[in-house]
C-alpha cells in the first residue's frame, strides 16, 4: 500500500507584489502614452506591480534603466523586476503580465500575428508626437497644446 501526502495546489492567479515592480517608462508628452501609463495604474490597483515613470521627470530609475533617455523615448518600456528591459510590444506584454492580464495580449504573440503587431506599433511609435502631442515644439522651445 502506499501512501502520499496531499498535494496542494493554489488557484490564486491573482499575482503576487514583489519587492520590486515592474517600471513602465513612457513619454509624458504622448497624450495615447500617458493614457497607457494611467490604464497600467488603474490596473494595479495600488498593488504595486506596476509603476509608471514619465521620461520627461526627473525619476532617478531612468538613469538606472541602463538606457539614455533618448532611447527610452523611442517607444514605451519595461523593466522588470529582475532588471531586463523590453520595448515595444513586448514591453506592453510585460506589463499586463505583471498585471496578471497576460493571456488578454498573448494573441499579439501569434507566429502570424506578432509580426504586424510590431510593424504597426514601430508605425505608431515613429509618429506618436506628430498624433497624439500634448506639447507643441519648435527649436529649443516647448507650449502645453
Amino acid at each position: 500500500m502506499c501512501i502520499t501526502s496531499p498535494v496542494h495546489l493554489s488557484l490564486n492567479m491573482t499575482p503576487q507584489a514583489s519587492t520590486t515592480p515592474t517600471l513602465v517608462f513612457y513619454d509624458g508628452w504622448c497624450s495615447m502614452c500617458i493614457r497607457s501609463a494611467k490604464l497600467f495604474t488603474k490596473l494595479d490597483r495600488n498593488r504595486g506591480l506596476v509603476e509608471c515613470i514619465d521620461l520627461r521627470g526627473d525619476d532617478p530609475r531612468i538613469k538606472d534603466s541602463g538606457a539614455d533617455v533618448q532611447t527610452l523615448a523611442t517607444s514605451l518600456h519595461t523593466q522588470t523586476p529582475e532588471g531586463t528591459l523590453h520595448a515595444g510590444p513586448e514591453a506592453i506584454r510585460q506589463a499586463m503580465k505583471a498585471l496578471g492580464k497576460g493571456a488578454s495580449v498573448s494573441w499579439t504573440r501569434w507566429f502570424l500575428l506578432r509580426p504586424v503587431v510590431d510593424f504597426c506599433y514601430r508605425i505608431f511609435a515613429r509618429n506618436r508626437l506628430r498624433w497624439f502631442a500634448t506639447h507643441k515644439c519648435t527649436d529649443d522651445t516647448c507650449t502645453i497644446k
